[in-house]
């Protein structure tokens, strides 16, 4: 039988940063009730909303990651240059340059 212990004892780091991490980490999962589990207890524990939407934030810039790199990929290698979709980018046919879409754009 194994028993839990402290994670705070084990490595030194604060329930609150724990549970900051491991709310990023359900981002990145995809893993809604672990999200919702640990944005409550960080509630009970007093951490401000400002400061789990940071949080978040960096799990998503950290997932976003790979999704960038492969969407230049399979651009560079399957349209020639032609857009994120081989044709014009949306940005392109509102008279803005290729980007200037916004940051969920994959255009760039």
């Amino acid at each position: 039988m194994t028993t839990q212990t402290d994670p705070q004892l084990e490595t030194g780091l604060s329930e609150i940063t724990l549970n900051l991490v491991a709310l990023g980490a359900a981002i990145g999962a995809n893993a809604e009730r672990a999200f919702r589990a640990h944005q409550a207890r960080l509630e009970e524990l007093g951490v401000s909303k400002e400061a789990m939407i940071e949080a978040v934030n960096m799990a998503l810039r950290v997932k976003g990651d790979p999704h960038s790199i492969m969407m230049a990929l399979a651009e560079s290698t399957l349209t020639d240059g032609g857009g994120c979709c081989g044709g014009a980018c949306a940005c392109e046919t509102e008279g803005k340059e290729k980007g200037d879409c916004g940051d969920d754009c994959d255009c760039r």
